[in-house]
């Protein structure tokens, strides 16, 4: 019988995620999508839903 070559065994390294970067939403984004959580609740508050607007897209 003849004898194979022996060669290193490769290392199979485990596949990298591409590196993802949260995406800052515009001040536009922010204030439209605040316009339209004030439409859903009338009488919201202005800051409220700025800052609900801002978490929801961000999180996007």
């Amino acid at each position: 019988m003849t004898e194979k070559p022996t060669t290193p065994a490769r290392k199979r390294r485990p596949a990298r995620k591409p590196a993802t970067r949260q995406r800052k939403p515009t001040h536009r984004e922010i204030s439209v999508r605040a316009y339209f959580i004030h439409l859903e609740e009338p009488g919201s508050d202005q800051l409220r839903n700025w800052l609900r607007a801002e978490r929801e897209l961000t999180a996007a």
